[in-house]
């Protein structure tokens, strides 16, 4: 099995995180895949310090992180993505799993890498698919969420990051590709498996393989096997004892207790830093 993984800086200009690190998230999930016994493949986008070059032409991502808002409130940071698995998959010709450059390998997940499939994608809560943000946004996240993803080395596959390389240049943006070709009409079953084209998608479950609902009543389990601290939960990182406990016990608690306050009441203590 091979872990990839890449970034273009050490810490995004646009992150207000200054604890939050690339190269720290990297350098565990580095740490940890060696001591479960996997490879890794590190790609530096540009700045980040460690790993195999990979430049990034586009001087919007060196210097913000990011090539183009394609929607308000919506910004493309992964282009480069088919790319970076296409040059690993040709190169190493093993079992693949891509992780964006802040998620970290939380605990072994052999348990992912059978040969029913070609590729693999994580689902997001169906939870996470209501309000207006969403419903704005649908077009571009719909079932899945690029930030996790597996890879026999098939010939199907390669075909498959062909057609999502393509796409990408096309849509501008690699999530937006992505959930065009994978997903089906209807929310799939986790575990479950779609011929798209074929192509065999298998879709596993993001609360256990792209775990990023830390502040949303999810208790953080032993099931857990991958974080990501993605965007609005960048606060996170680094993950320290203190912030385990709180996402195992107290997290869910406080997010069931607050569904009950009035709408006013949560502004004014989200005002304060409160909740």
């Amino acid at each position: 099995m091979v872990i990839v993984t890449a970034a273009n800086s050490i810490r995004n200009s646009w992150s207000e995180n200054t604890h939050f690190s690339y190269k720290s998230v990297i350098q565990q999930t580095v740490n940890r895949a060696e001591q479960f016994g996997y490879h890794t493949a590190v790609y530096d986008l540009g700045s980040l310090g460690i790993g195999e070059p990979f430049y990034i032409d586009n001087p919007t991502f060196q210097k913000e992180g990011y090539y183009a808002e394609i929607q308000k409130g919506y910004k493309s940071r992964s282009i480069f993505k088919p790319d970076i698995i296409l040059h690993s998959l040709e190169k190493l010709k093993d079992f693949t799993v891509y992780l964006d450059g802040d998620a970290l390998l939380y605990d072994s997940i052999d348990e992912v890498a059978t040969n029913d499939f070609d590729v693999g994608v994580t689902l997001r809560r169906a939870s996470e698919m209501r309000g207006q943000w969403y419903q704005e946004h649908y077009e571009i996240v719909r079932f899945v969420n690029a930030g996790v993803l597996f890879f026999n080395p098939s010939a199907a596959t390669f075909t498959f990051l062909r057609r999502w390389k393509a796409a990408t240049e096309k849509e501008g943006n690699d999530q937006k590709a992505l959930n065009s070709i994978v997903c089906p009409d209807r929310y799939p079953e986790p575990y479950t498996i779609a011929n798209i084209q074929g192509i065999k998608i298998k879709y596993f479950p993001g609360i256990r393989y792209n775990f990023y609902y830390f502040d949303q009543g999810f208790p953080l389990t032993k099931n857990v096997k991958i974080l990501h601290f993605k965007g609005e939960v960048r606060n996170y990182y680094p993950f320290t004892l203190k912030k385990r406990v709180y996402c195992t016990l107290l997290s869910p608690i406080i997010f069931n207790v607050s569904a009950l306050l009035p709408s006013w009441v949560k502004k004014f203590l989200k005002k304060r830093n409160l909740f």
